[in-house]
């Protein structure tokens, strides 16, 4: 799925058949803002295939894949795209990825041009010329074996068989330290079969994997799911990457996150946008269940009968690479209010968003004070995509307005209040505190703590400013109860007492210190990358945003590719993507953009926010 601006916002997944084999394709996003859609899918696959504009060299977003690659371990491919245009330039592009991407490229076919510079086909390296020498000292670099062969015919690169190359890529490839490039053009197909004979020669078969499963799991049915979706006709849809076993429709499973038992009602074959029955699923294949309600993304699934077998399944699951999962989709950044163009359609907006939050975790609707549906994204133009899709897919329109971040309230020094009731005395204490809520309850015993510390986190859920949720305060309740029955204390009548206790005291502190409250906002940390040209005019747009610079430092050996880490006002950064694409002409990229503390805003600042919520802008 695509947006106008020509982004790909969601995994595509396809089946492909060549020379006896089947592949199972999943085209995943590159934009940071759907970097959870990236890496659900990064999780179940056995290899990938990292494609590079031939005439561009590796790009920002280049990067960003291919950690999240290592992050998961996924052997891969490069494919050198677009040589058939005349910009081409191999030489540049492996020498970006050397220095950019820190690893070691080898070269395993060649184009080959007629005497009008035209590609018409590929071929296998000729051993007369330099570039299977670049190859075989690039593998010796790794590889002792090659080293020792390359040296003992005098560093004669053509008198190594190829056999032994071919056997040094495929050993140094899995082990991490090389990575085979092979080229070609899409446009023209030219070098496309090649390709896919490396992929089959170089990349693990689905198979492999069973063999890193626990060894009392291969014989079991065993799998991940990596993306559920809320369908309206078929409710609960799982798509799942098998490892083990054969899947049918009626097989019992037993989840190993809810500890509970499902069974498969149907099993889907997945094809870009063909969805058909399916009779089965072999170890290795990917494919759609539906019936097991309870299943998310991220669930570990085994054989039912299985689940008895085993003492401790979590541990099982937890101790094992393949199956431990490693997401971690974090907290929405941004967040704006929508509704349907007409009231009518209001309550059909909120089913279409329900299930959308389903399908996408990073995703989140909340239902604010005054009824408004607030969305919560990871930035600008995921938000903007979910209106396309509720446009495009449901033929609704609905206007998003009210664009913020989450702020919160906070106090700006220290407030005290104390108060009395036929249940004793409550003295409470409000002070700033650096990150974070901390409460403290003193002089109760466990059991009556059990009862005020939630009254208490629920009372600082609504701010006295506008509504908003306390952060960076420390809270201490102490309290001095009148004598009473340990034994029985407290009864149902003193817990509703004792919340009446508590919320009264915070209602009454921040009703007579209402002046030394302030608003904080979130402070995110971003990471950036891109080429050093670029590094001046990006710093200067990150500084004229509040943001503070940690450090900046040379990503390359050659200090062509710079990386910047900092800080700043996430309420600064609403369109710091978009416009570090615009500053580099797309060549750099935020790879990092997440909420790690949050701060007391300056009073200008704050003043007009406040009002702004008053006034139903925000």
């Amino acid at each position: 799925c695509e947006t106008k601006p020509r982004y790909t916002v969601n995994s595509a997944f396809v089946r492909a058949h060549w020379s006896d084999h089947l592949f199972n394709i999943i085209d995943t996003p590159g934009h940071v803002d759907f970097s959870f859609e990236v890496e659900r899918s990064l999780r179940v696959l056995d290899g990938a295939l990292v494609v590079i504009d031939g005439t561009r060299g590796v790009e920002a977003q280049t990067v960003t894949v291919w950690k999240q690659l290592e992050k998961f371990r996924v052997p891969r491919l490069i494919f050198l795209n677009k040589l058939d245009r005349e910009k081409r330039n191999i030489e540049n592009c492996m020498s970006s990825i050397r220095e950019t991407l820190r690893t070691v490229p080898v070269l395993v076919n060649h184009p080959v041009y007629d005497k009008d510079r035209q590609l018409v086909g590929v071929t296998r390296i000729p051993s007369s010329t330099a570039v299977l020498t670049d190859t075989v000292e690039s593998l010796a670099e790794v590889d002792e074996i090659i080293e020792d062969l390359y040296f003992t015919h005098d560093c004669d690169a053509s008198k190594i068989p190829s056999s032994e190359i071919s056997e040094s890529v495929k050993r140094q490839l899995l082990l991490g330290k090389v990575t085979p490039v092979c080229v070609g053009s899409g446009l023209t197909g030219i070098g496309i079969g090649s390709c896919l004979e490396f992929i089959i020669r170089y990349l693990p078969s689905p198979l492999v994997a069973i063999s890193k499963l626990p060894e009392v799991l291969q014989d079991q049915i065993c799998g991940v799911v990596f993306k559920s979706s809320l369908d309206p006709n078929r409710g609960v849809l799982c798509q799942t990457r098998l490892y083990s076993g054969t899947l049918k429709p009626r097989s019992k499973l037993f989840n190993t996150r809810t500890k509970s038992p499902a069974q498969v009602s149907n099993l889907f074959q997945i094809d870009a946008d063909r969805v058909t029955l399916q009779d089965s699923c072999e170890a290795g294949g990917i494919t759609m269940i539906a019936g097991c309600k309870d299943f998310r993304t991220g669930d570990v699934f085994v054989s039912q009968s299985f689940e008895s077998k085993v003492g401790d399944l979590d541990e099982l699951v937890q101790s094992n690479r393949t199956l431990k999962s490693t997401m971690n989709h974090g907290k929405p950044l941004f967040f704006c209010t929508v509704e349907a163009t007409d009231s009518i359609s209001n309550d059909r907006l909120e089913k279409v968003l329900t299930a959308m939050t389903f399908e996408d975790p990073t995703l989140t609707l909340k239902t604010s004070q005054n009824g408004e549906l607030v969305l919560g994204g990871t930035g600008q133009l995921h938000l903007s995509v979910v209106r396309e899709r509720i446009r495009d897919e449901h033929g609704l329109e609905c206007k998003a307005y009210k664009f913020r971040v989450n702020y919160m309230e906070t106090v700006t020094q220290q407030i005290e209040h104390r108060h009395t009731d036929h249940l004793g005395e409550l003295h409470l204490t409000i002070c700033p505190e650096e990150s974070g809520k901390v409460v403290t309850v003193k002089n109760v015993s466990d059991k009556i703590r059990g009862v005020v510390e939630p009254a208490i986190a629920s009372s600082l859920t609504i701010g006295p400013l506008i509504g908003l949720q306390l952060s960076n305060c420390r809270i201490t309740a102490s309290f001095n109860l009148n004598p009473h029955d340990h034994n029985k204390f407290p009864s149902k009548d003193e817990k509703r007492g004792l919340n009446l206790m508590v919320k009264t005291a915070i209602k009454k502190i921040f009703k007579n210190n209402k002046s030394l409250m302030t608003l904080c906002e979130p402070i995110a940390e971003i990471e950036v990358e891109g080429p050093q040209e670029y590094s001046s005019s990006i710093m200067a747009d990150f500084s004229i945003r509040a943001g503070t610079l940690e450090y900046q430092m040379n990503f390359s050996e050659g200090g062509a590719w710079f990386t910047l880490v900092g800080s700043a006002p996430l309420s600064k950064l609403t369109d710091f993507s978009s416009r570090i694409r615009h500053i580099s002409r797309g060549s750099a990229s935020v790879l990092k953009m997440e909420t790690v503390s949050y701060g007391p805003m300056e009073l200008g600042d704050c003043r007009v926010i406040v009002q702004m919520f008053k006034e139903g802008v925000l």
